[in-house]
């Protein structure tokens, strides 16, 4: 038997989560064919097979966040062919002993009232308990219903109660249920609150996952009720609302702007650009781009302005190092730019974008964005940016304030151009006019850069907007 443990997919990934296992419990898995989709804070993969043989077991269920160097599954031993990476990295723990999980610290459901006692005495309501007295019927249904959010039990009639109790009491005896650290049942968090929501002590299901764990699947074959009736009852109960699992991407996301809320001293300066001479050269060069199969939006001149900006103030392009407490100005401009996807919001990196023309910017923006689309990013895609730029254009809004992008120090935002009034000077007369106009949101640490810097930053990146021609001198 062996086990195939989550490897270390970048830098810092400490742990992923099961988006999809590929290859089903008992079916054969290929050497180095697609294994199961796993999702880390910095990129989705299909991991691959490094066995050719059957798929004994999935160690770790979809949704499931797993370490690293945890196991994600188990090989059958019989005709294993082994990839000579896996032979040496797929080493069996001291003493050759299966991974234990007794799923305590997996539980996300923490009884208050309510214990596993008062669900024996709900089922064997004529034994004695040792613990304090059990609330009536009517009372505990509504404890249930206080407790985990469920109205269930009512909406069973007294008959449809009786006859699930006759079809239980019919069961032939069950095993005994495993056992984890603290003497209660092995169960995933669902089926647990499924059981208690059904009336059903964990001590008569024995379970079929891990370790004999006990899973979803294990309740619902014990009370042979089918998925689609649950679901029903659900939808009843909860047509108010409706609840989505924060995994996968959305997750990630989370987990990202809480820490940058938590580790930056953010604030904002927002200032404006006339935007007619950028216009005026985009218009130009949009054919030619075309001709080369491109397309030329304004990011690639901003991209260059913000650039040009850096470099006047390299403070704007640095990160802090909190173990060393030093300050790390970045050489290189490596620029992250937000992209929007069914799942959420992606920063793949154009990497070393100073050394990149406008039409290379244009092609490497169009590839990066068709790639997050299709998700196919891989970790050399969305790692290492000292900059970033959010654009929010195309859908509107006047302004935002961008979250910083850890660990950098600053991030633009760039909105929908508009034509505003402004006043002009002209013949030593001012006069107003109407020109296209752009907000730009500057959010920066003002742990690392002053105000003062930020907006000088600002002022020339706007400079370099408002004269597009400046940007062939770089």
């Amino acid at each position: 038997m062996r086990e195939f443990l989550m490897p270390e997919l970048a830098e810092s990934v400490v742990e992923g989560e099961i988006l999809k296992w590929l290859v089903a419990e008992g079916e054969r898995a290929n050497l180095n064919e697609p294994l199961v989709e796993v999702m880390t804070d910095k990129v989705t993969v299909e991991l691959p097979s490094p066995y050719d043989g059957i798929l004994e077991k999935h160690l770790a269920k979809e949704g499931e966040i797993v370490k690293v160097k945890s196991p994600l599954a188990r090989f059958a031993d019989e005709n294993l062919n082994i990839s000579p990476a896996s032979q040496v990295s797929q080493a069996k723990n001291p003493e050759g002993l299966e991974h234990v999980d007794h799923g305590e610290s997996l539980s996300l459901f923490k009884a208050t009232q309510l214990d596993d006692e008062h669900i024996l005495q709900i089922r064997r309501p004529n034994q004695k308990s040792h613990t304090k007295p059990v609330p009536s019927p009517n009372n505990l249904s509504n404890n249930l219903s206080s407790h985990l959010g469920s109205h269930l039990s009512s909406t069973f009639t007294q008959e449809q109660r009786q006859s699930q109790n006759q079809a239980h009491n019919q069961k032939p005896p069950k095993t005994p249920a495993a056992k984890g650290a603290f003497g209660r049942p092995l169960a995933v968090p669902t089926a647990r609150k499924l059981a208690r929501e059904h009336q059903i002590a964990l001590e008569d299901i024995a379970g079929s996952g891990p370790n004999g764990r006990i899973r979803l699947e294990d309740i619902r074959n014990y009370l042979k009720t089918p998925l689609s009736s649950i679901a029903s009852k659900a939808l009843e109960t909860h047509e108010a609302e409706e609840r989505l699992p924060l995994r996968g991407l959305r997750r990630v996301i989370s987990q990202h702007m809480l820490a940058s809320h938590q580790q930056t001293v953010r604030t904002l300066i927002v200032d404006e650009a006339d935007v007619s001479g950028l216009i005026a050269l985009r218009d130009k060069l949009k054919s030619s781009v075309e001709a080369q199969g491109s397309k030329l939006n304004y990011l690639p001149f901003i991209i260059k302005a913000a650039i040009a900006a850096l470099k006047q103030y390299p403070i704007v392009n640095s990160s802090l190092d909190e173990a060393k407490q030093e300050i790390v100005i970045k050489k290189h401009y490596h620029i992250g730019m937000a992209v929007a996807s069914e799942q959420g919001l992606v920063v793949p990196v154009i990497h070393d974008a100073d050394k990149k023309s406008i039409l290379s910017l244009a092609q490497e923006i169009q590839q990066l964005a068709q790639k997050t689309r299709d998700h196919k990013l891989n970790p050399q895609d969305i790692q290492g940016s000292t900059f970033s730029i959010t654009s929010i254009g195309n859908i509107g809004g006047l302004f935002s304030f961008p979250i910083i992008n850890l660990p950098e120090a600053a991030i633009l935002g760039i909105h929908t151009i508009k034509k505003r009034p402004i006043v002009i000077e002209e013949d030593g007369e001012d006069k107003i006019v109407a020109r296209p106009m752009l907000y730009l949101s500057h959010s920066f640490d003002h742990r690392l850069i002053d105000g003062a810097d930020a907006t000088r930053f600002l002022r020339v990146l706007i400079s370099y907007i408002e004269n597009p021609e400046l940007l062939m001198l770089h």
